[in-house]
């Protein structure tokens, strides 16, 4: 039976995902997009990714390339699914102009202990626009990075914003966040990592050699830098060379030439 009110209790729940605090209240956030709930319904299983629900308009997904297959998943996967009015969904999300699908995914509980040590890690420090956050997780995932920490003050990744410039990146990559710095480093420090922390200031060039050693690279905020702190207790400050007219990269685009670098010497 489809869904006509707003007053729904899981219309309600998918609703109030658009807001930082429920989503750490329930420990979840909603993927939304024929192409991403397509790609999400092929690995869940393979992933690990506990899928609550899916939500769909029938109206609005009749409008969009590909609904056939993507129900036809749908319907296959043994997931609940519920069906909403279009005006409904339409109020429900906060995409201008929704593709009438959703899957309700739930958030990992992940910890610096269940990083794998293995591989290289990026350490994001108050970095705040959702684009650039977004960008950053989908560059680490194309270049091989599936481990990040976040600083206290990043902008939470399972925003809308930063969810649908991942491109499902966010389900592949492990993301933790910490709030004591000290214990970051006493972690980092006993798994043998060299820590690389980027800066315009008394810092040394890029070089491919940087990342002979298992990494943790470190981009900071958009504004201020990596904080002085973390970059009194990393390993080395670099810095990526660039024309003297320009005073400095956008984040991502430093996180895109600093992966690129290490992906490319690691194939070595």
């Amino acid at each position: 039976m489809e869904i006509t009110s707003l007053s729904n209790e899981k219309v309600k729940y998918i609703k109030s995902l658009n807001e930082k605090k429920f989503r750490q209240k329930y420990n979840a956030f909603y993927i939304e997009g024929v192409k991403v709930v397509s790609e999400l319904l092929d690995i869940y299983k393979e992933k690990a990714i506990n899928i609550e629900f899916i939500a769909y308009s029938l109206n609005l997904l009749k409008k969009v390339n590909g609904y056939r297959e993507v129900l036809e998943k749908v319907k296959k996967s043994g997931i609940e699914v519920i069906e909403i009015e279009n005006n409904i969904f339409e109020k429900v999300v906060e995409t201008v102009t929704t593709q009438g699908i959703l899957c309700v995914v739930k958030i990992k509980d992940i910890s610096l202990n269940d990083i794998d040590v293995s591989k290289n890690i990026l350490i994001l420090d108050k970095v705040q626009d959702s684009g650039n956050l977004g960008t950053i997780i989908r560059t680490a995932n194309a270049f091989g990075v599936s481990n990040i920490i976040c600083t206290k003050g990043t902008t939470d990744v399972y925003s809308q914003k930063v969810v649908r410039s991942t491109m499902l990146s966010i389900l592949k990559t492990s993301i933790v966040y910490v709030d004591n710095i000290d214990e970051m480093f006493k972690f980092l420090k006993e798994n043998d990592y060299l820590i690389l922390a980027t800066s315009l200031k008394e810092s040394s060039y890029l070089e491919s050699k940087s990342f002979d050693k298992k990494c943790a690279i470190v981009l900071g905020n958009e504004a201020n830098g990596v904080d002085a702190e973390i970059l009194k207790k990393s390993d080395k400050i670099i810095k990526i060379k660039i024309n003297d007219e320009v005073e400095s990269l956008n984040v991502a685009v430093a996180a895109s030439i600093l992966l690129y670098e290490q992906f490319k010497n690691n194939k070595k």
